[in-house]
């Protein structure tokens, strides 16, 4: 399940890399809204703030709070099938649902396991908003954190030269819409290990289904 419409080719063809020839179906939060009704979903702030994209390819900033409420009416009415949120938000009020993947906690609990607790982690975020609410969020445990903007399709080196800068030790990239050419220049630039929301959260699916 995207946080907007489907489809979603590139969220398809990262997953399928890892999934391989397993059938996934997209279903988007926004899927059947027309542009005037998204636009009618303002964040009231940037801790409500989702970037995501249309069925007509258009980037789209709206409510995590409306998004949320569309999200469970969605896994309320799929049954027990198993589902990815393809979003690295945090949804604590969606935590009850059985066989939810959900990116932000298994990216979190991955980064932890990894990394020393006085290292300097580096995020990648979408939206200049975006910026600080990640910096609270990642720097929860004491840990060092720099946080760079760029928009999935956009060229990511300015954001990887300032991370380069930092020094840090690793990077994440703290969205679904990154793909692998992405990583790959981040990679290259900043010298260090990258993690990916897509891949991390791709491999433990793959563990799952089996």
């Amino acid at each position: 399940m995207t946080i907007g419409q489907s489809p979603r080719a590139d969220i398809q063809r990262e997953l399928s890399v890892l999934l391989g020839e397993r059938k996934i179906e997209v279903k988007g939060a926004l899927d059947g809204l027309s542009i005037n009704q998204v636009e009618s979903l303002v964040p009231v702030d940037a801790h409500d703030t989702f970037h995501t994209r249309l069925a007509n390819g258009d980037d789209v900033v709206v409510s995590k709070q409306a998004v949320t409420a569309r999200l469970e009416e969605m896994l309320l009415a799929r049954g027990d099938r198993p589902v990815l949120i393809a979003c690295t938000g945090k949804f604590d009020d969606l935590s009850n649902h059985k066989n939810v993947l959900f990116p932000s906690e298994i990216l979190r609990h991955l980064v932890d396991a990894v990394t020393a607790p006085r290292g300097r982690l580096g995020v990648l975020v979408p939206l200049v908003e975006q910026i600080e609410p990640f910096r609270q969020q990642w720097g929860l445990l004491g840990r060092d954190v720099e946080v760079a903007a760029v928009k999935p399709g956009e060229n990511p080196d300015p954001a990887a030269e300032m991370l380069k800068e930092a020094e840090v030790d690793l990077v994440v990239l703290d969205c679904f819409g990154y793909e692998m050419a992405l990583l790959e220049r981040v990679r290259d630039i900043t010298a260090v290990p990258v993690m990916s929301a897509v891949r991390c959260t791709a491999h433990v699916a793959a563990e799952m289904l089996g």
